[in-house]
């Protein structure tokens, strides 16, 4: 997969946010680095060993009212964090610190506001600490195949009690997480089919083989009825990223068949290529690889690696642009508590 330099989080706080988010190892390999999959290990975790995955230790951020009423987004490149507000239109991001660790490839909030990132092979809980974001720990992925791009939480009550980090790697897989890097996959986003739909045809080389991720995850509570995004990639030879399609696609996520030792798709609908809609008046070409998602209301809030900020219709995946900077995208994250107005 592609190296990303960019991560969003997309999180419900209050300006005053202490993080506690993970950084990765020094020099941690990006989306670009390494397609192949590692060995399996032995087998993961069952049931009823994941009952309290990530529990509540350390400081906690001073998030303020976590929660649908107050959401910010959090980006951040290899090297530094920034935030916007999602309710002030175009968004705009500014620096909130720079990360101690390396290079991470996507974060992830919990309901309580706490922040996570994954690199290539770990996952690190994150604490910003005045203008440096400071990774507090690191998990090394075990059980797992692939390089690992994505990173969301599994609302409580999912995957067993308490909220549940969940992995997307470069092989199209998901993975449930524990505090100890212990991983047990959940699912994966099934196979390309024909067309997306909305009158889009996919490469009939690709049509049949397995999604592979192109850039992140997303899943919100959404008072009781949980709601999952994902942009996808087809590929003719997965997981390697050689003749990918360089349009991705925004696939709805059915959480319910998250399930411990999954291996079954997990995609509820595709709804969409990521193409300019109609009524756009932007004059992009087209908006490159989303390697960064955040869903907020009806939009989702794409992170391309082309360094393109763009609204995605998260009914049919149409998109426009917001604004193209200079860095490029990484990837991208939501608290569970995010508000979301289902897609029909």
């Amino acid at each position: 997969m592609r190296h990303r330099i960019l991560s969003l989080v997309l999180l419900s706080c209050s300006l005053g946010l202490a993080l506690a988010v993970g950084c990765g190892e020094n020099g941690a390999a990006g989306k670009d680095a390494g397609t192949g999959r590692a060995d399996g290990g032995p087998a993961g975790l069952d049931a009823d060993e994941i009952i309290n995955p990530v529990p509540d230790t350390g400081p906690k951020p001073d998030t303020g009212s976590v929660g649908p009423t107050n959401t910010i987004i959090f980006a951040h490149t290899g090297l530094s964090l920034f935030q916007g507000s999602p309710a002030t239109s175009p968004l705009e991001l500014t620096k909130v610190g720079d990360f101690d660790c390396g290079s991470q490839t996507d974060v992830a909030v919990d309901k309580d506001g706490k922040l996570f990132a994954v690199s290539s092979s770990a996952i690190h809980p994150l604490e910003i600490i005045g203008s440096t974001v400071h990774c507090t720990a690191t998990w090394t992925l075990k059980n797992a195949n692939g390089t690992f791009y994505g990173l969301t939480f599994a609302p409580a009550g999912v995957l067993g009690a308490e909220e549940m980090l969940v992995a997307a790697n470069s092989a199209g897989e998901l993975w449930a997480v524990d505090n100890q890097g212990n991983a047990t996959q959940v699912g994966t986003f099934g196979n390309v089919p024909a067309d997306d739909g909305r009158g889009h045809s996919y490469n009939s080389k690709n049509v049949g083989k397995a999604w592979e991720l192109s850039g992140d995850i997303v899943f919100l509570t959404n008072s009781g009825n949980p709601v999952g995004f994902a942009t996808l990639v087809d590929c003719p030879t997965p997981p390697s990223k050689t003749g990918c399609n360089t349009v991705d696609t925004l696939a709805e996520i059915d959480i319910s068949k998250l399930k411990l030792g999954n291996t079954s798709s997990v995609t509820k609908s595709i709804r969409g290529q990521v193409v300019k809609s109609a009524a756009c008046t932007d004059t992009s070409p087209g908006y490159g690889s989303m390697y960064g998602i955040a869903a907020w209301n009806d939009k989702v809030f794409g992170f391309s690696y082309s360094g393109n900020l763009v609204e995605i219709s998260n009914q049919d995946g149409s998109a426009c642009l917001v604004k193209t900077y200079g860095d490029k995208f990484a990837g991208a994250g939501v608290t569970t508590l995010a508000p979301i107005i289902e897609p029909n």
